[in-house]
């Protein structure tokens, strides 16, 4: 049977179903198959007897992710009680808002978790605060270990929004970060609730953009780089470590992990390119061994250019020889710099 043939079968066994089947069959089958409301997130669909189905698509809101800092060590009973409440508060809010929230406590907390190592503590928070699209600080009481998450979060440019109660005194290493900050006063947790949602709704858009922009940087650039001239030299990651100052640990976050999770600063960056003989720029760039190629190939040619001119009478053979010549002393050059 032919193409033309199974298609003109299936038409007509179509045509006979749909005969055979009364409007309202044909809307509950539809029903049934569909459900009351669609699915895949589209919308409400519309279906009736004597109207075709109608789809009407709604957008879908880029799904965000928030980190909430806050004071865990330390605390006596009435202050740590203070946290967990406002901590809920917050959560419900970003609940609200369809903003998943990140609470350390609930993973880390020197209490609860005391099982979990000091190293284990720092990448795990570390990368949550490094990979959120917003960090949410509260304010209540003196924290180094917050004070290194907000530290994060301005090295990624993740932005900050800083909740405090109206006349509490916040330090100025906190109110002064370079980045993009919000403030949040409120005289009462229901003050709270409502701020924060209002702030939520207003800067949603800019963290949407945000997110998209930087799911593109989401590669391995720097660390793979480092491995590979690593290997190169014959260094192990501990030899290496050493001669940076990191950890070994240190050094395999910077490796294995894509680029906006590791983010090494440029004075990392500098200590590994010596210790490597190279720079950070064959570090960071990943062309860079194209753009120094096509910087040597135009280089040369313009001087081959010149010789060519210079010696315009010569055989071709001869000028090859002399093209030759100069490369080679140019690489003796380079070797006795190094």
């Amino acid at each position: 049977m032919d193409q033309e043939t199974k298609s003109l079968a299936l038409r007509k066994r179509i045509q006979q179903h749909f005969q055979t089947e009364s409007a309202e069959q044909i809307v509950e089958n539809s029903r049934r198959l569909v459900g009351a409301t669609d699915p895949h997130g589209f919308g409400a669909i519309s279906i009736e007897p004597e109207n075709p189905i109608l789809v009407h698509p709604s957008p879908k809101s880029v799904p965000l992710n928030a980190y909430l800092a806050s004071a865990l060590t330390g605390l006596d009973e009435v202050e740590r009680s203070l946290i967990i409440h406002l901590s809920d508060v917050v959560a419900l809010v970003c609940r609200s808002v369809d903003i998943d929230l990140y609470e350390p406590r609930k993973s880390t907390d020197p209490v609860h978790h005391a099982d979990v190592s000091a190293t284990e503590v720092f990448i795990t928070d570390r990368k949550r605060v490094v990979s959120s699209d917003l960090l949410i600080h509260l304010c209540h009481f003196p924290s180094t270990g917050s004070g290194e998450e907000l530290s994060f979060a301005y090295e990624s440019l993740v932005p900050i929004i800083l909740i405090a109660p109206g006349e509490r005194s916040v330090s100025r290493m906190v109110t002064g970060i370079p980045s993009l900050k919000i403030d949040i006063r409120y005289r009462e947790p229901e003050h709270l609730r409502a701020m924060l949602e209002e702030r939520l709704i207003e800067i949603r858009p800019f963290l949407e953009q945000r997110k998209l922009t930087i799911d593109g940087f989401s590669q391995n650039i720097v660390g793979s780089r480092i491995r590979e001239l690593r290997l190169e030299a014959g260094l192990s990651l501990g030899d290496l470590a050493k001669r940076v100052g990191l950890t070994e640990q240190g050094l395999q976050n910077i490796e294995e992990n894509v680029d906006t999770i590791s983010n090494p600063g440029l004075t990392v960056l500098r200590w590994i390119a010596t210790a490597l003989k190279t720079t950070v720029a064959e570090l960071v760039d990943p062309d860079y061994a194209e753009n120094v190629i096509a910087g040597i190939r135009s280089t040369f040619n313009e001087r081959a250019s010149a010789i060519a001119a210079r010696f315009s009478g010569i055989s071709q053979k001869d000028k090859r020889a002399l093209l030759r010549r100069y490369l080679h002393r140019t690489l003796v050059l380079l070797d006795e710099e190094e």
